[in-house]
């Protein structure tokens, strides 16, 4: 039986799909035919319910589910949300095997104490677009007294409060919580001075004219890593997996770099998201071919000093103590 349902979820429905013991998905007929089904949850907006990037050409090309079958898995179900924080409330729910998200809400969830390890990085180095109305304010320090808007809880959310604290601005700076899709609608309609756009969206809205008056390339410590999350649960049963999922991830990052036109394509096709805007937001250089990089584990050490300093997380935590032995 093949199984290719998708849910998309945010905190009613999944507790909805919760309350009913069914997570959607009809776990007792597909027990019966005796298939084991591998939980994947990603951040979206996606137009096919599918992660992109390299753990989604990966998924889409086969390599991931070849390299899942000798643990008895028989099918991957797809899990969209819109933000971290929703993603993590699915994980400790356990209704997720693994997660694929922004470092912001997986190192908030890990310090809160989250049974899960790192098994990777499917990006690295995000970047984040701060778009003003037209004539709006035409500079950082100018959003002094003003409202920012961005999605609390994600890497641009940890890039807003940098930028803001870098200025000497944040005490009197408000920052107000947005998702993606409402940003474009809030710059038109002048309801804030400043959004806080992720890959894909940002370079989306700049393209239609709307001025970008800072971007965390421009601050390298307040890029975004996308990390690979697995359960504890999951781990123990099947602790080969965080390197099977790295020779998946490996062999869709070759096939990216043999065409990476195809590449692109494939991913702007899945998110519903203008091609060029897909290319401006994924350079190769993204694509980290280690399951734990050395620049993906300083940037981690940045972001978990940084929500320290900032009182958003309590516990510290040795980032050793999240890697797989």
């Amino acid at each position: 039986m093949s199984h290719n349902n998708t849910c998309s979820l945010n905190r009613r429905t999944l507790m909805t799909l919760l309350g009913a013991g069914s997570l959607g998905l009809g776990l007792h007929a597909h027990a019966q035919q005796k298939e084991k089904v591998l939980r994947l949850g990603f951040i979206g907006p996606s137009k096919t319910h599918k992660p992109a990037s390299g753990s989604g050409w990966a998924l889409a090309h086969g390599h991931l589910l070849r390299e899942l079958a000798p643990f008895g898995y028989n099918d991957i179900a797809t899990y969209e949300f819109p933000n971290g924080p929703d993603l993590n409330e699915a994980f400790l729910s356990g209704a997720l095997d693994v997660g694929i998200y922004g470092d912001t809400p997986a190192v908030v969830a890990r310090a809160n104490g989250l049974a899960g390890k790192l098994i990777g990085f499917d990006n690295i180095g995000m970047n984040v677009w701060l778009l003003t109305p037209v004539d709006g304010v035409k500079s950082v320090k100018e959003l002094e007294g003003q409202v920012v808007a961005v999605a609390l809880g994600s890497y641009m959310h940890r890039y807003v409060i940098g930028l803001l604290k870098e200025a000497g601005i944040q005490k009197n700076t408000r920052v107000v919580y947005m998702l993606p899709r409402d940003g474009q609608n809030a710059l038109e309609k002048k309801a804030v001075a400043a959004f806080a756009a992720p890959i894909n969206t940002g370079p989306l809205i700049a393209s239609k004219g709307f001025p970008v008056i800072d971007q965390a390339v421009d601050h390298p410590s307040l890029q975004g890593s996308s990390v690979i999350v697995a359960s504890d649960k999951v781990l123990e049963q099947n602790p080969g997996l965080p390197q099977a999922w790295h020779r998946a991830r490996l062999a869709a990052i070759r096939d990216i770099k043999r065409d990476t036109e195809a590449y692109y394509r494939f991913h702007a096709d899945t998110v519903g998201f203008p091609l060029e805007a897909v290319k401006a937001s994924y350079p190769l250089s993204q694509f980290p071919e280690e399951i734990y990089p050395s620049r993906g584990l300083q940037a981690l050490e940045e972001v978990k000093s940084f929500l320290l300093g900032e009182n958003l997380i309590r516990k510290d935590f040795p980032l050793k103590s999240w890697l797989v032995s």
